[in-house]
């Protein structure tokens, strides 16, 4: 049976004593917990992971961000699944509040992507219907892997140009202004 929640980091001193139930597992060993199905007879097919931290009574943020509730564990996972991904899915307001950065390469992971065909980083894809993005950030402007803007067909054209402009890819993923998640996954 898969644990559903490997241990991260060492938390029990009497478990870390007892052997491996109490030890921090490797970035591989996190990797094999975390891989994605095998595909089936039909090939692959989208695989979607979804990846957030709350705090007890349910809150996901901290005056606007994440990581002020976030403890070394939870960053140790959401690097091993953002290094699996293809592309890491973020909206708009993460993208304002986090000071969201391109995806960088890791080396601890450089073999596996190249074995699964991906390329030295995942893509970061930002949802926006309308587009009111810094596109003057390094995240739009110095990424490894460009970034996508998924938005709705009646977005702004100044802002679909502002965001070619910048170097990202835009994504037309839904009719009038909002992003359909079956085609933003398509």
């Amino acid at each position: 049976m898969r644990r559903l929640f490997p241990v991260t980091d060492v938390t029990d001193e009497t478990a870390a004593a007892e052997g491996a139930a109490g030890r921090e597992w490797s970035l591989a060993e996190l990797a094999a917990a975390y891989a994605y199905p095998e595909p089936g007879p039909e090939g692959p097919v989208p695989w979607l992971r979804g990846n957030m931290v709350s705090t007890l009574d349910g809150a996901a943020q901290h005056e606007g961000r994440s990581q002020p509730i976030s403890c070394p564990a939870d960053m140790r996972v959401f690097g091993v699944l953002r290094a699996l991904a293809d592309v890491v899915l973020v909206g708009a307001e993460t993208v304002r509040q986090e000071g969201y950065r391109p995806a960088r390469a890791r080396a601890e992971f450089a073999a596996a992507r190249e074995a699964a065909g991906q390329g030295p980083a995942p893509a970061i894809a930002v949802v926006s219907a309308s587009l009111d993005l810094d596109f003057s950030l390094p995240l739009f402007t110095s990424p490894l892997v460009p970034t996508l803007v998924l938005t709705g067909a009646g977005a702004d054209p100044e802002r679909v140009a502002a965001a070619g402009k910048s170097g990202a890819r835009v994504v037309v993923a839904g009719e009038g202004a909002g992003v359909d998640p079956g085609r933003a996954v398509h």
